[in-house]
């Protein structure tokens, strides 16, 4: 964890942050509702910008209104070595791919991607079977998804962000 020393305001103001989205609306309306100055606010998003825990401002697009209906995830084998960085760089420029893992296990990567349809799960997945480095890979479609949510504190209970704090 990053040498970072927050409090309870602190957290406050990240949870708003993580539930409402965009880091420049709302200071106001956050400064309000926690009853500190919105000077204060500003400074501590600044804070937080410094030291790496806000970054970015990424609107959510609608992967489904784009066209980009089938989820796919890949479990992918390579051999261990000097060159597995530049295997996993290769997988991550891969189309469509949004995360790419490397892992410690049985599989070497997985990778997890949006597709258009099946035309382009094929050449996904001759993409990764040509990328060199790979030695088996198997990709699985997703049927339904429970679960997808990109903010990060919101996932947490109470007692697992206070255990944060300490």
């Amino acid at each position: 964890m990053a040498d970072v020393n927050l409090d309870e305001k602190d957290f406050e103001i990240l949870r708003w942050l993580d539930r409402e989205g965009d880091v420049d609306l709302g200071v106001d309306e956050l400064s309000d509702k926690l009853g500190i100055s919105p000077s204060t606010v500003y400074y501590r998003i600044e804070k937080y910008r410094e030291q790496g825990i806000v970054t970015g401002k990424v609107p959510q697009l609608d992967r489904k209104e784009l066209g980009l209906n089938l989820t796919v995830i890949s479990e992918i084998k390579s051999e261990y070595g000097p060159g597995y960085d530049d295997i996993g760089e290769r997988l991550s420029n891969i189309s469509g791919v949004q995360t790419a893992y490397f892992m410690v296990g049985e599989k070497s990567f997985i990778l997890i991607a949006h597709l258009r349809d099946h035309d382009h799960l094929q050449q996904f997945i001759d993409d990764i079977i040509h990328t060199d480095g790979v030695a088996h890979s198997a990709t699985n479609i997703v049927l339904k998804t429970f679960k997808d949510e990109p903010r990060l504190l919101v996932n947490y209970d109470d007692e697992d962000l206070e255990a944060l704090r300490s």
